[in-house]
C-alpha cells in the first residue's frame, strides 16, 4: 500500500468531522446569530413587541398575525405562513425582496449553514 487512504475511508473520515462539513444543525450557533435580531424581536410569550413583533410561536403563524403589533400593509397582505423554508428564504434573499414595503431592515445571511442554524434555534426557542 502506498500510504494513501482509499476514497471510502476518506469519505467516512470527512463525514464525522464537523470541520469538513457536518450537516447537522447547530442551534447554539443559531443562538449566537440571533443576537443581531434581538434588538427588534423577543422570543417569549411575555417578551412583548419591540421594533418587530415577538417571535413566540413563529412557526405555522401567518405573517402579520401578532395581536397588538402594527404591521405594514405589505407584510399583512403577503400571504406568507412562517415555516422553516420561509424563514430561511427571508434571510437568503432579504426582506426587501421577499416582503417589499415591510418595515424590516435589510438583513441577509449568505451562508446556508448559518441560515439552517438560525432556523433550528428559532424552532426551539419559539415553540410553546
Amino acid at each position: 500500500m502506498s500510504g494513501k487512504l482509499p476514497l471510502a475511508a476518506l469519505l467516512l473520515l470527512a463525514a464525522g468531522s464537523p470541520a469538513l462539513g457536518d450537516d447537522s444543525p447547530d442551534p447554539e450557533r443559531g443562538k449566537a446569530l440571533f443576537r443581531a435580531c434581538a434588538f427588534c424581536h423577543t422570543l417569549t410569550p411575555d417578551g412583548g413587541n419591540r421594533a418587530g413583533p415577538t417571535l413566540w410561536r413563529l412557526f405555522g403563524r401567518p405573517a402579520g398575525a401578532v395581536e397588538g403589533y402594527h404591521y405594514s400593509a405589505a407584510l399583512k397582505g403577503s400571504g406568507i405562513v412562517w415555516d422553516e423554508a420561509a424563514v430561511g428564504r427571508l434571510f437568503e434573499i432579504g426582506p426587501d425582496v421577499m416582503t417589499p414595503g415591510s418595515k424590516m431592515p435589510m438583513q441577509t445571511i449568505t451562508s446556508a449553514a448559518d441560515r439552517r442554524d438560525l432556523v433550528e434555534y428559532l424552532k426551539e426557542a419559539t415553540a410553546p
